[in-house]
């Protein structure tokens, strides 16, 4: 399966009073990191139970698509831009398949 696509989750979590910042950083990282080669999918979300938790939702077609999304400037620009905003350093989980269901 080598040449499954990458799946990556993110997880952080929003300083209350920065909310509205932070989402509109988020927002245009999304923006521009779907303009990127090797992006099949990127997506926000919010938890159900604690709305300033926040979820990236990442497909990439391959580690090297990955490995160049991370050192884009705007992801460096949008780190700098959360400094303060958000409460701990997020967690990335980085997944490949054993087993998918593809519709």
């Amino acid at each position: 399966m080598s040449n499954a696509p990458i799946h990556v989750i993110a997880l952080a979590e929003i300083v209350p009073q920065h909310e509205e910042e932070a989402i509109r950083v988020l927002r245009h990282a999304a923006e521009l990191t779907r303009q990127e080669e090797g992006c099949l999918r990127y997506d926000l979300y919010r938890e159900g139970s604690n709305p300033l938790r926040i979820n990236t939702i990442e497909v990439w077609a391959d580690e090297a698509s990955l490995n160049r999304h991370m050192s884009a400037p705007h992801v460096k620009a949008a780190i700098m831009a959360l400094i303060g905003k958000l409460a701990g350093i997020p967690q990335f989980r980085v997944l490949k398949a054993i087993d998918e269901f593809n519709a």
